[in-house]
């Protein structure tokens, strides 16, 4: 029977490939209130019948969705009946901030594809509380979509007993797309987080992303979107800073400071963003993390101006080997000006800009000029070839060059993913070797997923402008640094089983090695892993990993606080790693990490344990707690701790105050964050910022108080 039962939802599952929907054009006014009063939702809705992507991806969901797509001059709408027909009633939401999280919240996302691509598009969600979530969608979804992205739309939402609806408000404005082209492609997901269901309009695998471009339907217009004419829209701000620095007993008030940024569509798929004296004050601030490596961490760029079609400059490469990194840009010298041209060229062109021009501050920080070009070709039906061009330069000498080659492979039925790219610095001082290539290969089904990569950068490869962590090397003891060149080998193989229970939903076994090589192949690092991932019905996880790594150290290092003793020669250790997540549908949830083991000559034991606990909807308090306790023969014996509490308090959609204190005896520092931000409309915002910061006696080393009032105007 229940063979018969799956065969049944095997079938229903096929015949939903070539989905095909219609934005109904209106003229009526449309009012967004979340009622679906208007003439045009008394149409024949679309599709109730959606299917589960989670915790099945064959089977026809519990919860029923409706969905409608309309249109006028201006405005794209869409409408959604989500009915509330599971196992339990209410909603699960974590707050009523922007920008939430669709693995643990009820929600509806919208995804569009405007240019038949198959590798950029729009996310627009929202939850039954009205909670917005807006982004772009890259590399074809397959990694997700970044909510950094944001844009004027509209939405709102209506609780019934029986059901929740939602209507959307989208300006032609907002979004980039071929006016020319009479359909688009498009999917709804449905995430009926309480009931632990994910499930979408057209099917979409278990093992991929709801967002994958791969799998959407047609989207067929009755009167496709006007061509937006020129149009401009202006973003001033002013924004003052007041600095004390109690150590010095120095107090530095910040005269007020203004600027503006403006975005001119030159079409309906191309943008010019252009910025005067922008303010790139953190209005955010950076989760602090215990290094014990040599090399530098990554932090995500969270600027404005670098964000719309970021993934077009900034994917380019790998994550060890970018030739342009955002955040390496204003990091020193402030920013005076830029300009930046992003976007599409008809369905198969890609195109980015960008010029920057930063100010003097002193003799040793001089001003710069930054310029760079990326292009893509599309090619096949989802893949594309694309070519960036990266300059850094003192004024009026000659500067840092790297161009860089790639392919950038995504197959039609989206098992197989890659990337193979080669990259050409050229400097002032001419180097032997100044190349760097790479490539990958994944695929993919719902059992297997195989991955294969290799990296070089050459001793001569300089990337000032990007972001390479392994090419340099430093030396504690002499303090100085190294340059050297390396490779990497890469490999991981998983298979995965879904066994018919009502407690487990899937487990993998993971097998993964990764090695590095220096100029003569010699291996001077390598890490493997097995593992054994479980992932429970109630959205738990329970995971082992065991562990061995080996690492050569050519100059001498500590990966603890020293002024002495250091480590020098060939280390191999093995661990053991235990990770636990509870169900984090419950108001109060738990994760635990824990490795234990060898670690270089001595031990290591690390703990993170992060506890969360929510006030549904308007409330989200959390601890993380990390200890890294290290025990070396050679050197001596460190206990590092993190602690991490944070306190989200959502008023309403559109104000919010976060608190966070961050305790951290690696950096010596404890920092005290707090922020209130008020959208009073959209996309413009007015925050307030106080911080602090105290040494290991808790003795305040400085303070900051930060004003900003946004304005976004649309002419």
């Amino acid at each position: 029977m229940k063979e018969a039962y799956f065969l049944l939802c095997f079938l229903l599952a096929s015949t939903l490939i070539g989905q095909k929907t219609t934005v109904n054009y209106t003229q009526e006014t449309m009012t967004i209130d979340g009622i679906l009063d208007e003439s045009v939702w008394k149409k024949t809705y679309t599709s109730g019948s959606f299917i589960q992507n989670f915790p099945y991806d064959t089977c026809e969901a519990l919860a029923k969705t409706e969905f409608w797509l309309a249109s006028d001059e201006e405005y794209l709408y869409a409408a959604f009946k989500c009915y509330n027909t599971g196992k339990k009633k209410g909603y699960t939401v974590q707050s009523l901030q922007r920008d939430f999280s669709v693995n643990s919240n009820d929600a509806v996302v919208l995804t569009l594809e405007p240019f038949l691509d198959g590798q950029n598009g729009f996310s627009f969600g929202v939850t039954p509380q009205n909670a917005q979530r807006e982004g772009s969608v890259g590399n074809g979804g397959n990694f997700g979509v970044s909510t950094a992205w944001d844009q004027v739309w509209f939405s709102a939402t209506n609780i019934q007993e029986e059901f929740w609806t939602a209507e959307f408000k989208i300006p032609y404005k907002s979004i980039r797309f071929n006016h020319q082209n009479q359909k688009w492609r498009t999917n709804v997901a449905r995430i009926d987080f309480k009931n632990n269901e994910k499930s979408c309009w057209v099917r979409v695998p278990r093992n991929f992303n709801i967002s994958s471009l791969t799998y959407t339907g047609d989207m067929n217009w009755e009167k496709k979107p006007p061509k937006q004419n020129f149009n401009l829209t202006l973003v001033p701000y002013v924004s003052a800073t007041g600095n004390q620095d109690i150590s010095g007993q120095k107090a530095i008030n910040a005269k007020p400071k203004t600027g503006i940024d403006a975005k001119f569509s030159l079409s309906s798929s191309l943008n010019l963003d252009l910025t005067l004296n922008p303010d790139f004050a953190q209005v955010d601030v950076d989760v602090q993390q215990i290094n014990l490596t040599q090399f530098n961490l990554f932090f995500p760029e969270r600027r404005q101006f670098f964000i719309e079609n970021s993934d077009l400059f900034a994917n380019f490469g790998f994550r060890g080997i970018r030739p342009f990194f955002s955040r390496r840009v204003g990091l020193a010298e402030p920013i005076t000006a830029g300009a930046r041209i992003t976007g599409k060229i008809g369905n198969k062109w890609r195109v980015g800009i960008m010029d920057v021009a930063t100010r003097e501050l002193d003799s040793l920080t001089p001003a710069k000029n930054y310029a760079i070009a990326a292009f893509q070709r599309k090619v096949f039906s989802s893949s594309n070839i694309g070519f960036i061009f990266v300059n850094d330069r003192v004024r009026n000498m000659p500067g840092s060059t790297v161009t860089g080659l790639e392919y950038n492979l995504l197959s039609k039925d989206n098992k197989w993913v890659g990337k193979a790219f080669y990259q050409k610095s050229i400097s002032p001082k001419i180097m032997d070797r100044s190349f760097a290539h790479a490539s990958f290969l994944i695929f993919r089904n719902t059992k297997w997923r195989l991955e294969w990569n290799h990296e070089f950068a050459g001793k001569g490869f300089r990337a000032p402008t990007g972001f390479v962590p392994r090419q340099r090397f430093y030396d504690q003891e002499n303090k100085v640094s190294v340059t050297r060149e390396f490779w990497r080998l890469e490999n991981s193989a998983a298979y995965t089983i879904y066994p018919k229970s009502n407690l487990l939903n899937k487990t993998s076994f993971i097998g993964y090695h990764s090695s590095y090589y220096d100029s003569a192949q010699k291996s001077t690092e390598s890490f493997n892993a097995f593992r054994i991932k479980n992932t429970f019905q109630n959205s738990a996880e329970l995971n082992l990993r065991l562990s061995h790594k080996k690492n050569t150290l050519f100059l001498p290092f500590s990966p603890i606080s020293t002024d002495s003793n250091y480590l020098l020669g060939e280390y191999n250790w093995n661990s053991l790693n235990v990770f636990f997540q509870s169900n984090r549908r419950k108001l109060f949830n738990l994760s635990v990490d824990a490795t234990a083991g060898q670690f270089y000559d001595g031990s290591k034991y690390g703990t993170t344990v992060k506890a969360i606990y929510r006030r549904q909807p308007w409330g989200v308090f959390s601890v993380n707690y990390q200890r890294e306790q290290i025990s070396l023969p050679s050197i001596g014996d460190q206990t590092y701790d993190l602690i991490g509490a944070k306190a989200e308090i959502s008023f309403t959609t559109t104000m919010y105050l976060n608190t966070f204190l961050q305790y951290n005896t690696q950096a010596n520092n404890t920092n005290l964050y707090i922020r209130y931000q008020w959208r009073y409309r959209p996309m413009s915002d007015l925050f307030l910022v106080y911080s602090e910061n105290y040494n290991q006696y808790w003795n305040v080393k400085n303070r900051n108080l930060a004003f900003k009032f946004v304005y976004w105007l649309n002419l």
